[in-house]
């Protein structure tokens, strides 16, 4: 499978982009972010192209790897583009959605999701986005890399301790289970060096 792995994300690819971060993460952002097509027209109207790393094959989008630039992560979608997608409903969503947010310290680069098309899954891509997010992070001057994995998500949470990632320290939801689909996050750490 010969797939090219580039940084940012090409316009033709934003709707794309928006389906495969909600199939990763639609177990998750599903009660806050739902139905799916509004979840998707929402990510596909506020995707942030700079802090995507795109996986191709033959001109179709296989594969995303995203981080926080600045405060944004793949969506650069704030109080009003909430409102826009679903007036009242934003002020129930917000809070929740405050919760999910994370901010690195200087020294670290923040991957906000890794998504792979199911026809590119085995193939090698999550490891080359991985790469390619560690490389990013070298080439910012970071001395660490840093991302949050769901307890459900085990396969991701074995691609992240291939490469070196260790956890930090896990969070538990308790309650908020409901709402978010996952019992506990573990925060993991890649140090690079500069």
């Amino acid at each position: 499978m010969a797939f090219t792995i580039s940084p940012g994300l090409l316009p033709a690819h934003h709707h794309d982009a928006a389906r495969l971060y909600w199939q990763a993460f639609g177990p998750k952002l599903g009660k806050l972010m739902g139905p799916e097509a509004r979840g998707v027209g929402f990510f596909a109207a506020t995707v942030n192209p700079e802090a995507v790393i795109s996986a191709v094959l033959d001109g179709r989008l296989i594969g995303i790897a995203a981080f926080k630039r600045g405060a944004n992560g793949f969506s650069q979608g704030g109080l009003g583009a909430l409102w826009r997608h679903y007036g009242f409903g934003t002020l129930w969503r917000l809070p929740f959605l405050l919760l999910l947010e994370r901010n690195a310290p200087r020294d670290t680069l923040q991957m906000d999701g890794i998504c792979v098309d199911a026809s590119g899954r085995g193939k090698g891509v999550g490891t080359a986005l991985l790469k390619a997010i560690i490389e990013t992070a070298k080439a910012q001057g970071r001395a660490k890399v840093t991302l949050d994995v769901i307890d459900s998500n085990p396969r991701a949470r074995a691609l992240y301790q291939r490469f070196g990632f260790k956890p930090t320290g896990t969070a538990q939801l308790g309650p908020l289970r409901h709402i978010f689909g996952f019992s506990a996050a573990t925060t993991m750490v890649l140090e690079i060096g500069t």
